[in-house]
C-alpha cells in the first residue's frame, strides 16, 4: 500500500440479518399504508363529501390498519403485553404509531356516527401522520443501514399515496363505478414520483453497509421486478385507461392491483432482505508478535 493511502476498515463481525421483525411487520407496514392511503384518496376525490367510496373506505381502512396492528402485536409471542407500548409515547415511534392509528380509527367512527366534513379532514390528517410514523419507526433503527435514511418517512407517505390510489381504483371498478380521468392522471404522476423517489433512495446514499443491503433493490432481481410491477405495468395500464374508454375499467383495475402489489413486495424486500445489521468494523487493526 502506497504512503498516504487510507487503510480500509477491518470487518470484525459481518452484516447479519435482523431477527426482530418478520412477516408480521411486513403485514403491518403494508396494511397500514394501504388503509391510510385508501381513506385519503377516497376523501380527496369526493371533495370531503361522504360519497359511496368514502362510505366503503370508512369501514375498510380502519379494518386494514387494525389488522396490521394485530399482526405485529403477536410477533413477539406475547400479544397481551402490546398495550404497554402505549405508555412509551415520549420515546417510541411504535407508541406514536399506535396512538395515531387509534385516533385515525376513532375519527372515522365519529364520522360514521355523526357525518361531518371536519371529522373527515381530521381523519385525513391522522392518515398522513400514520404513514409518516411508520416510516419513522424504520428511520430510527440506527443499527440497520438500509432503514436509517432521512427520506424513509417520505417514502412511506408516497407508498400510502400510490397504494391507496391503486386500492381506490380497484374498488371503484369492482363496485361498478367509473374511475374519473383526473384520478387516472393523478395515478400516473404518483407512479412516476414513487418510482423516482425509490431509485434516488437506493442509488445516492454512500457507505458499503447501505449499498450491500440494498443491492437487490438497486441492481438485482428485486429492483427489476419493482420497476415492472410498480412502474411499467401500471403506467401502461393507466395510459390505456385514459386513451381507450371502452377498456378503461379493466385497465384501471389492473393498474390499481399492480400499484398495491408492488408496494407490498417492496415492503417485503425492505424488511426481510435489506434489513441487515451494520457490520462491526475497526479503523485500524495491528497484529504484533511478542518478543520472547
Amino acid at each position: 500500500m502506497r504512503t498516504g493511502e487510507m487503510t480500509p476498515p477491518v470487518e470484525l463481525i459481518p452484516a447479519q440479518r435482523q431477527r426482530l421483525w418478520g412477516w408480521q411487520a411486513v403485514v403491518n407496514f403494508t396494511l397500514g399504508v394501504v388503509g391510510a392511503g385508501l381513506y385519503g384518496t377516497a376523501v380527496i376525490v369526493a371533495g370531503f363529501e361522504r360519497g359511496p367510496a368514502v362510505a366503503l373506505a370508512s369501514w375498510l381502512a380502519p379494518l386494514l390498519v387494525l389488522a396490521g396492528f394485530a399482526a405485529v402485536a403477536g410477533e413477539a409471542g406475547r400479544p397481551l403485553r402490546g398495550p404497554r407500548v402505549l405508555w412509551k409515547v415520549r420515546t417510541s415511534w411504535m407508541s406514536r404509531e399506535l396512538w395515531i392509528g387509534v385516533a385515525f380509527v376513532l375519527l372515522i367512527a365519529a364520522d360514521i356516527a355523526f357525518p361531518l366534513r371536519i371529522h373527515r379532514a381530521q381523519a385525513l390528517a391522522a392518515a398522513v401522520l400514520l404513514a409518516l410514523a411508520q416510516g419513522m419507526i424504520l428511520r430510527r433503527s440506527r443499527g440497520i443501514a438500509a432503514w436509517d435514511a432521512a427520506v424513509m418517512p417520505w417514502l412511506f407517505l408516497l407508498s400510502a399515496a400510490v397504494s391507496g390510489a391503486g386500492a381506490y381504483m380497484l374498488l371503484e371498478v369492482l363496485a361498478g363505478r367509473t374511475v374519473p380521468p383526473a384520478v387516472l392522471a393523478a395515478g400516473i404522476l404518483l407512479v412516476i414520483l414513487t418510482f423516482w423517489a425509490g431509485r434516488v433512495y437506493v442509488s445516492t446514499r454512500a457507505g458499503h453497509a447501505f449499498r450491500d443491503a440494498t443491492a437487490s433493490l438497486r441492481d438485482g432481481a428485486a429492483g427489476r421486478l419493482a420497476a415492472g410491477l410498480g412502474g411499467a405495468l401500471p403506467l401502461g395500464a393507466l395510459a390505456v385507461a385514459l386513451a381507450v374508454p371502452a377498456v378503461a375499467a379493466p385497465a384501471a383495475a389492473l393498474a390499481g392491483l399492480a400499484m398495491v402489489a408492488c408496494q407490498a413486495y417492496v415492503k417485503t424486500e425492505l424488511i426481510l432482505r435489506a434489513g441487515l445489521l451494520r457490520p462491526i468494523t475497526v479503523a485500524k487493526l495491528r497484529m504484533s508478535r511478542r518478543s520472547s
